[in-house]
């Protein structure tokens, strides 16, 4: 049966709202950011049910450095930083001892005992089956990587302190093959079938053969990574797993945790790659990722399986002529951090994981059942979650499932919502509106070997509309004005206040606005933000004590505004401004808010001097005048006697602070020149007055 619901919609004709969001899940890479378990992603993107693979062991220590067969469908692995070594048998998982020095990365099955090279050691030491452990060999090796066995000897790839080295042991005995002093070590090993060994480098990632033929070591491909960390040979074949920047996390112990949902690398450089030589030495790329990195490789099943971190997938590469219409899938992930080794148990493979550390076994059946957890989608910030359509192919005795959750954080927790119950396709899930979501496919098969296909899944969202958020509106100074092109030049300045000349640099630029100043003028910035990122319009009105509101402008771009007071009659007034998302948001859902200043005043009327009089008084003469404004509090005065100089004088009780100020200055004699004495007065906004009195003579009211 196959099945797929329309969108409404396109049947319609109508396109959705320019920003629509929608995800659509069709290709590879669409579905790399999910978690998976039992389902196979190829490479055209399709879902199938994965062969099957189920975990048969664990461990407390984290990471599996080294795993070997044990002949008999189990394996011997190394775990920990402390030399721990564990057999696991009979579907069981059983210590069996333990070895000095550090991290054991190899290790060899020589008869029935194990032969391990510990860290650091420059030996290898036994271990037979009961745990005894007992010297083997000392070599000249600081750090071994690999181990191989050949006959009643032990062949030792890995480095000293002058390069990488090959070293053949036995028993209480070493020699050294051969030695590269340009590499840091030899990371791989593999015998090429001729009583020969293909050798893979760390430093310039080089792929080598050793021959026992006038113990020659050749270069056969010099590949463009920094190591060569797994070898396969199969028909004659060579299968390269080259990486970048993975041996030094090997080497301090430090494996990295399992990637997040949100911790994918975007970046473009490839990490890591498989690269075939074949039998006339001609390397091709197979597959490469920019994400993944390999950490083992394996030919099993007529496909070339390839163990992966950080999200321990398992990836497999036909061998035959499928690769030319099924180049690669991801056969199955472990859900631990890394893939690391492949070990033959019968006709199943033991997969080593590790973060945590575990064992699994994959067989060649099929599962029955598998699910695929999407990546998580993101509203912006809020979003309507819509319906989900779904495009599969289920024979009969197949079935795929869809359902949907929802949450407030990244990572999905116990506050996200339960599951849905399966859903159809097209049908929209009953769920609140949130900030992330996530769908989950479960595939299933009553019938050995068939499987349900999955070809696309589209998901459709809005994001929810948010009103703009306030943070304020930022009075400025009298007189300053805020402009986006350069103001004409000032009229009717006899002096910008320092206050003011602080705020316009220059009276210039200021970021990508222009600051000036003018007698009257009347300037605010807005503080505002839309949660959406929506473009913003504002509708200004000026609201005065009494009387209906002005309405200044009804679709302002800006986030600052100027206006000329003059127009308007002296008193106290609140600015209005409502916030609107209109200019970016559909018709239907544009959102307001508004913001009302706290009163500020309008003042154009300057103070009045009053009872001005100058008198001679011993050496100097006495000023005295009287000050007021009707509408704002004083702020400074001024005296000229000589008609040249100004000098700032305060009122009697020494502050300025309030509408009426009483002036009496004494000025000396000598500070005088003729018989006319000038003073002037400046309130809050600006406004400045000024009066003449002649010596001896009162002045009138100015």
């Amino acid at each position: 049966m196959r099945w797929m619901t329309l969108f409404l919609a396109a049947l319609l004709g109508v396109s959705a709202f320019a920003d629509q969001p929608s995800a659509t899940f069709s290709g590879f890479n669409d579905w790399l950011g999910s978690e998976t378990r039992g389902v196979r992603i190829g490479a055209d993107g399709r879902l199938r049910l994965a062969p099957n693979l189920r975990r048969v062991g664990q461990l407390p220590e984290g990471v599996i450095w080294a795993a070997v067969p044990d002949g008999s469908g189990g394996a011997y692995l190394s775990a920990g930083t402390d030399g721990k070594l564990f057999h696991y048998v009979g579907g069981q998982m059983k210590p069996l001892g333990q070895v000095k020095g550090g991290i054991v990365f190899a290790m060899a099955r020589l008869g029935q005992d194990l032969v391990v090279a510990p860290t650091g050691e420059g030996k290898l030491v036994r271990v037979t089956p009961g745990g005894e452990v007992k010297p083997f060999a000392d070599i000249d090796a600081r750090i071994v990587w690999a181990l191989a066995v050949e006959g009643d000897a032990v062949i030792v790839a890995g480095g000293f302190e002058k390069g990488a080295v090959l070293i053949q042991a036995r028993e209480g005995s070493s020699r050294r093959l051969t030695e590269l002093a340009d590499e840091t070590a030899f990371t791989a090993l593999v015998a090429d079938g001729a009583g020969g060994w293909y050798l893979g480098s760390h430093g310039r990632g080089l792929v080598l053969r050793y021959s026992r033929q006038g113990d020659r070591l050749e270069t056969l491909l010099d590949t463009p990574f920094e190591e060569v960390r797994a070898l396969a040979l199969a028909d004659g074949q060579l299968y390269i797993g080259a990486d970048n920047g993975l041996t030094p996390k090997f080497s301090t112990g430090q494996l990295e945790r399992r990637e997040g949902y949100l911790q994918a690398d975007t970046s473009t450089i490839t990490r890591s790659a498989v690269i075939r030589l074949d039998k006339d030495r001609v390397p091709e790329t197979l597959w490469q990722s920019t994400q993944s990195q390999i950490y083992a490789l394996t030919a099993w099943k007529g496909q070339l399986l390839v163990g992966t971190g950080n999200r321990s997938r398992l990836f497999a590469l036909p061998l035959g002529k499928a690769r030319d219409t099924d180049p690669f899938a991801v056969v199955q992930e472990l859900g631990t951090a890394q893939a690391t080794a492949f070990l033959p148990s019968g006709g199943d493979l033991l997969v080593v994981g590790s973060n945590p550390a575990e064992l699994h076994l994959l067989s060649e059946a099929q599962a029955t059942e598998g699910t695929l957890e999407s990546k998580i989608l993101k509203g912006a910030p809020i979003a309507d979650w819509g319906r989900t359509y779904l495009d599969a192919d289920t024979p009969t005795g197949t079935n795929v499932e869809l359902q949907f959750r929802t949450g407030s954080t990244e990572t999905p927790d116990a506050t996200w919502s339960p599951w849905t119950p399966p859903l159809r396709s097209g049908e929209r899930p009953a769920l609140p509106p949130a900030r992330f979501a996530q769908f989950r496919l479960r595939l299933s098969s009553t019938r050995g070997g068939a499987t349900p296909i999955v070809e696309t899944v589209s998901v459709y969202w809005a994001h929810r509309n948010l009103a703009p958020v306030w943070e304020g509106v930022d009075l400025m100074p009298p007189g300053l004005i805020i402009t986006r092109t350069a103001p004409p030049d000032d009229i009717g300045i006899e002096r910008v206040p320092l206050d003011t000349q602080k705020l316009i640099p220059a009276l210039g630029y200021m970021g990508a606005e222009k600051r000036s100043f003018r007698r009257g003028g009347q300037s605010f910035v807005f503080r505002v933000n839309d949660p959406n990122g929506d473009a913003l319009q504002f509708t200004i009105r000026l609201v005065p004590e009494r009387g209906a509101p002005i309405l200044l402008e009804k679709a302002w771009k800006e986030k600052f505004f100027s206006f000329d007071t003059l127009p308007v009659p002296d008193g106290r007034y609140r600015l209005e401004v409502i916030a609107s998302d209109a200019p970016s948001a559909p018709f239907n859902a544009a959102l307001t808010s508004t913001w009302r200043t706290a009163p500020f005043t309008v003042d154009h009327t300057p103070p009045v001097i009053s009872e001005l009089s100058a008198t001679v008084e011993g050496e100097g003469i006495r000023v005295r005048f009287l000050a007021r404004d009707e509408t704002s509090v004083l702020k400074e005065a001024a005296i000229s006697a000589d008609g040249e100089r100004w000098l700032q004088i305060v009122p009697e009780d020494r502050v300025f602070d309030q509408k009426e100020e009483r002036f009496d200055v004494l000025v000396p004699r000598e500070a005088t020149r003729g018989d006319r004495i000038l003073v002037k007065v400046v309130d809050q906004h600006n406004n400045e007055q000024s009066a003449a009195v002649t010596l001896g003579v009162a002045g009138a009211k100015r």
